[in-house]
């Protein structure tokens, strides 16, 4: 197995995934994008609807992968980046699918929201993360959370 990061293309990813998985390895997924709604589910955000790639949730629940949660954060007296890696989350399992995949994706959510707000100077978006609205929904969420019409 090589060593290091290999990028996976994201139209060909959850049969690289499993692929990955199945061969002992980790993948690591940038959560905190928007998404489609033909890739996604809505879950709160700050407070706000975002559309939220559920495909972490459907893999984990599958494989029954660990997800775990890692953070870069700047170390400014050491002037080094480090990683953070937080305690493996469990998993909602109810029995009911899609209702455990929008749960689990708003719990993924949640964590990296909770280190948002411990670290916002550590926070980079470069994107519109509230881009993608509700079917009908046509008010426009600003990056900085406002809302206009």
């Amino acid at each position: 197995m090589p060593v290091g990061n290999q990028p996976i293309d994201k139209n060909r990813s959850a049969r690289a995934i499993l692929k990955v998985l199945g061969e002992g390895g980790t993948v690591g997924i940038l959560a905190d994008i928007n998404s489609i709604p033909q890739e996604g589910v809505f879950v709160n955000f700050f407070g706000i609807p975002a559309c939220t790639s559920s495909g972490l949730a459907r893999i984990a629940l599958r494989t029954d992968a660990a997800v775990v949660p890692v953070f870069l954060w700047w170390d400014e007296p050491r002037r080094k980046y480090r990683l953070r890696f937080e305690p493996a989350l469990e998993l909602s399992r109810t029995g009911n699918e899609e209702a455990d995949v929008v749960e689990n994706t708003a719990r993924f959510t949640r964590v990296i929201e909770e280190q948002v707000r411990a670290h916002p100077d550590q926070w980079l978006w470069v994107h519109k993360r509230w881009k993608t609205r509700r079917p009908g929904e046509s008010r426009c969420i600003h990056s900085d959370g406002v809302q206009s019409l």
